[in-house]
């Protein structure tokens, strides 16, 4: 098909505008974003530092870094988290993901029949949730994450919204119902101003409200269904001793929004080849794909032959 020398013009200028920007705020990134990555690893980087970093503003196509596997192999096991819709079952999923951890030098100490044969070796345990779902912000949390607690936290304070009804918790990142999500947070801040607390149930500054560019959505600032994949890494030793009072050492959050038709099994492959570098990493902001490292190649889901399971 023949394009308008208008077209060409206007996709040109676009890629030319696209590789100028280096970072853009959640409001600017407009359209479909592909796929995002969101980590913090809490063990190792400052907690201050963390919540910088993941509210720092995000890197659209950001330069291809080179893949640094860790110096020493970690050990894991899987186990299952909270598990949304998807044509895929815990143990396909834990699949692909024990090869793409593998690049990253983080190993499955199960094999093929979910049989840990050397448990002296463990070190990890990866509470995985995947899955479609509804959400808003895929950004990890930036508080100390314990067993118990699932991809929302729990209120700690009077300071959580729990006015929308029974336990309906304000929370930024997995959104709801906008327009009561909205309302709920203009009579939180107005509660503020006249010596009530305001603010997020975590102690993070407060959510901005819904704003909208030009009239129009934009990915990140409106409740939609998002392929998800959340990997939340425990120590062993520690869960053993303190149960579901142990706290996560790392996690990172996949999300790509759910395209008209389009099926879990068709993007999980992207969606893990452009997490590969962040595992166990503190990133700077959303890692957003909409390039080529972000194109679903029909038919790149390969059949899975042997499965692998976590022990139980």
């Amino acid at each position: 098909m023949k394009k308008h020398p208008s077209f060409l013009c206007a996709a040109l200028l676009l890629g030319i505008f696209c590789q100028q920007l280096s970072s853009q705020s959640v409001s600017d990134i407009r359209g479909f974003a592909p796929v995002s990555v969101s980590s913090a690893n809490y063990r190792e980087t400052p907690w201050d530092v963390v919540s910088q970093s993941v509210h720092a503003p995000n890197s659209l196509n950001p330069p291809s870094s080179d893949l640094k596997p860790l110096p020493t192999t970690k050990y894991f096991i899987f186990i299952p988290g909270e598990i949304f819709p998807a044509d895929l079952n815990y143990e396909q999923v834990c699949g692909f993901l024990t090869s793409a951890l593998a690049k990253k030098n983080y190993l499955n100490a199960a094999d093929a029949q979910g049989v840990v044969r050397e448990p002296t070796k463990v070190s990890l345990m990866l509470r995985v949730n995947y899955g479609v779902s509804l959400w808003r912000l895929p950004v990890v949390r930036t508080e100390h994450i314990t067993w118990e607690e699932g991809l929302v936290g729990k209120p700690h304070d009077s300071r959580s919204l729990t006015h929308l009804g029974g336990d309906i918790v304000w929370n930024n990142r997995a959104g709801g119902n906008d327009d009561a999500l909205d309302a709920g947070a203009k009579n939180e801040s107005a509660k503020g101003l006249f010596g009530g607390s305001g603010g997020s149930s975590s102690g993070a500054p407060s959510p901005p409200p819904f704003t909208y560019a030009d009239g129009a959505p934009t990915a990140y600032e409106s409740t939609r269904e998002f392929n998800l994949i959340v990997v939340d890494a425990f120590d062993y030793a520690e869960l053993k001793s303190k149960g579901k009072l142990a706290k996560a050492i790392w996690t990172t959050f996949i999300a790509a929004p759910v395209e008209r038709g389009q099926k879990f099994s068709e993007v999980l492959s992207t969606m893990l080849r452009s997490a590969t570098p962040y595992w166990g990493e503190t990133t700077t902001g959303m890692q957003v794909f909409n390039d080529a490292r972000a194109e679903v190649h029909i038919g790149e889901a390969v059949e899975i032959k042997e499965t692998i399971t976590a022990p139980k």
